[in-house]
């Protein structure tokens, strides 16, 4: 496919702050092109707790993380320059403590780097002005280490979690961003 020229419109640059269930994050871009972007960025959360149902065993669950990652967006359709592929590495850690009702405690943390994502984007072009874009994909790790952290743990809960959607090596994200094209 031909690519797309560089208009009155196009952004060199971008700024972004964005969010996802892995905390808040900044990135900056270089857009190579109208269909291809580089960007560098930071992000994490100092800490959530949530309640969370892991087999038949309600938790309440207290997690952070810290991270940073390079990615590329590439727009592969000249006819839908909305639509973006996304593809990146990032390092850092995701930390959770579940707790159960009768004060028992497990750790699943994620601290192997580094740490694959692949995905796809909607918005963020790269043009001048403002800039949106959701993002949907899957983090690829190799799954938490899960340990015991306090009161009297069972090797059956820990293998629960282990097997858990939240807590298995493929951690699914979504991230709506704001930013500005210069």
């Amino acid at each position: 496919m031909a690519e797309e020229s560089k208009g009155d419109d196009f952004a060199q640059y971008s700024i972004s702050l964005g969010a996802s269930p892995f905390g808040g994050a900044l990135s900056f871009a270089y857009n190579a092109s109208a269909k291809t972007s580089y960007f560098v960025t930071m992000g994490g959360m100092p800490e959530a707790s949530m309640d969370l149902k892991v087999g038949d065993v309600e938790y309440e669950v207290e997690s952070s993380s810290a991270w940073v990652g390079g990615f590329v967006n590439h727009r592969p359709f000249d006819s839908a320059s909305w639509f973006r592929l996304v593809a990146g590495v990032g390092i850092g850690n995701i930390e959770n403590k579940l707790t159960d009702g009768d004060g028992n405690s497990y750790r699943a943390d994620y601290r192997e780097n580094p740490v694959g994502y692949v995905g796809i984007g909607f918005g963020a072009r790269a043009v001048k002005g403002l800039v949106i874009g959701f993002d949907i994909g899957l983090l690829h790790t190799a799954g938490p280490d899960i340990s015991a952290d306090g009161g009297a743990p069972t090797a059956e809960a820990m293998q629960d979690i282990k097997d858990d959607l939240f807590f298995g090596p493929v951690l699914p994200n979504a991230q709506l961003t704001l930013g500005w094209g210069f």
